[in-house]
């Protein structure tokens, strides 16, 4: 990655991070190279992070000029549905089940404690 990271397409970045997380995941790498590779993988989730903050920026500002009042809204898909794909850690959790997010649906837990029912 020597490259400055703003001239480097998004769909690269995704493409390299990817190649990170094989390699990784493959453990064939030396400790020494495992640990570099790991730490360009971490940097390239910053980058692509970074974008996707950007964009989503661009996009609500883009609403916000087209009606004159501050709103913001989901980007949608084309199917409807919440996109599917690798979620980076910082983004947030993806939603498991009908509108509540919950698995069956029905009316959050009422306990104090974070375990599911």
């Amino acid at each position: 990655m020597t490259a400055d990271p703003k001239d480097i397409p998004y769909d690269q970045i995704v493409r390299d991070l990817e190649a990170c997380v094989k390699d990784l995941e493959e453990g064939r790498l030396p400790l020494e190279r495992a640990i570099e590779r790991f730490k360009e993988g971490i940097a390239l989730a910053k980058i692509a992070e970074k974008r996707l903050q950007d964009a989503e920026g661009q996009v609500n500002l883009l609403l916000t000029a087209e009606t004159g009042s501050e709103r913001e809204e989901p980007f949608p898909t084309s199917s409807g549905a919440p996109p599917s794909g690798p979620r980076l850690s910082t983004s947030a959790p993806a939603r498991a089940g009908g509108p509540s997010g919950r698995v069956g649906g029905g009316p959050p837990p009422t306990g104090d404690d974070d375990i599911p029912v």
